[in-house]
């Protein structure tokens, strides 16, 4: 039995530092790419949670105050914290603001046509209210900005009470 040569290992084993510095610099642009792109994924899911939240709250605004045959109203909050309210006649019913309302989206009053609150509610923000028969008193469009710019459009009929989403 012949033994095995030993291998002899030259200089050249392991990595340079200059190769260790480039795959960590390489490494960190994929990761903050792909941070970049979580980021506006999760922009884009809490503008549709809010424009799902608004469309979703006032249609069973309309529904109840037809099935209860009393007015009911959906008020937008135009400054922080940002949310809806839902009154039944001048009681709140329920609001979504702070943890429930999505942090990253906005309702500017520059983009809502829904004309400001009487009663219930307050002057500054904007309300929509619902007759016992299910049509809106006046409409117009709510609209919701998330922090990356991007909007999306509430529209309320008056005259059929109908909501929709739209860009």
């Amino acid at each position: 039995m012949c033994p095995k040569p030993v291998r002899r290992y030259n200089d050249r084993a392991g990595f340079t530092l200059i190769e260790l510095v480039v795959v960590v610099g390489l490494i960190s642009i994929v990761m903050a790419i792909l941070v970049l792109g979580v980021r506006r994924a999760s922009d884009a899911f809490s503008l549709r949670r809010a424009a799902t939240i608004v469309a979703s709250e006032t249609r069973r605004a309309a529904s109840s105050a037809v099935a209860e045959g009393v007015d009911y109203t959906v008020e937008f909050k135009l400054s922080s914290p940002y949310g809806i309210t839902v009154y039944r006649q001048t009681a709140v019913q329920r609001t979504f603001a702070g943890q429930e309302w999505p942090l990253s989206v906005t309702i500017p009053s520059a983009g809502t046509t829904v004309p400001n609150c009487t009663t219930p509610g307050s002057a500054a923000n904007a309300c929509v209210t619902f007759k016992s028969l299910g049509y809106a008193v006046a409409g117009g469009t709510v609209q919701l900005l998330s922090r990356t710019g991007v909007s999306v459009s509430v529209a309320i009929t008056a005259a059929t009470g109908r909501v929709s989403i739209g860009p």
